[in-house]
């Protein structure tokens, strides 16, 4: 089977992002603070989306009044409100339940994309996603039960809030182009990103510093360089859904490099959210 350039784009992105969880994590397992990887993520990264933003100025200049609102939009969910939500999230939700239920994006994305981009919803659609949760919930969860909790609330609402974002994405990126649709929005999210680590006193220099600055240009930089690029020529359904790679990835670099292990449920999750994703590309979700 031929792979498209859309699947291409769109696993790139998924690795990229994989590779950056696999660092933060080991971060956060030496006692780092989450809200200051990100507030100096965000910092180091600044200086080459406002390169971007000054490069494409000329055409910045020639958008209107109403074609600046998904752009703000934007920039507002996958800056501020993802974030402020992430963080409620990870503080009164288990680590086990928010990686599971943030999967849930799947089924927001696909519904918003059928509302405001008419994509189709039918069966395949409908199969594929399911087996693509119950290969998530067993990977994730390792086949144990949810106790779920409050923080399951802002779990499944940044859930929510991600898939608007992809929405608006796949519609920026048309209007706009990936630079200038990912530079803006980005640089809209700054300053929020920065106040939130004002708030959660994250704002320090840590010992870890050097492996946050390495992670930083992959989950800030080459995810949403080539997320963005795919969306452009795929749906926001097939991105989100080939997306479902990244606790795969994640997962499979976690024994070499974290010492972690999979039990063969686990396995099987992984072999389901694959199986899935084969079928995603071939049936171009």
């Amino acid at each position: 089977m031929k792979l498209s350039r859309a699947f291409i784009l769109t696993f790139l992105s998924t690795l990229s992002w994989a590779i950056g969880i696999i660092i933060v994590r080991y971060v956060l397992k030496e006692n780092g603070n989450v809200f200051n990887v990100n507030f100096l993520s965000t910092i180091f990264v600044t200086p080459y989306w406002l390169y971007i933003f000054l490069q494409n100025k000329q055409q910045i200049k020639t958008i209107t009044g109403k074609e600046w609102l998904p752009l703000i939009l934007l920039g507002i969910i996958g800056g501020f409100l993802v974030g402020l939500t992430e963080i409620f999230a990870l503080k009164y939700s288990p680590a086990i339940n928010f990686s599971f239920l943030n999967r849930t994006v799947i089924v927001f994305t696909i519904i918003f994309a059928f509302i405001f981009l008419k994509e189709p919803i039918n069966l395949k659609k409908i199969i594929l996603t399911v087996l693509i949760l119950i290969g998530c919930y067993l990977l994730i969860t390792k086949g144990q039960q949810l106790s779920f909790t409050l923080g399951d609330i802002f779990t499944i609402t940044e859930a929510c809030l991600i898939a608007l974002g992809s929405v608006l994405v796949k519609i920026c990126v048309l209007r706009f182009g990936p630079d200038i649709s990912n530079s803006i929005a980005f640089l809209i999210s700054v300053l929020p990103t920065i106040l939130i680590a004002f708030f959660m006193k994250a704002i320090y220099i840590p010992e870890s510093l050097l492996l946050i600055l390495l992670s930083a240009p992959l989950q800030l930089i080459l995810v949403q360089y080539f997320r963005f690029r795919a969306l452009k020529i795929a749906s926001a359904s097939y991105v989100t859904m080939i997306f479902s790679f990244t606790p795969v990835l994640v997962a499979l670099m976690a024994i070499p490099l974290l010492g972690e292990s999979l039990l063969p449920i686990q396995v099987f999750g992984g072999f389901l959210i694959i199986l899935a994703g084969i079928f995603v590309e071939k049936l171009k979700i």
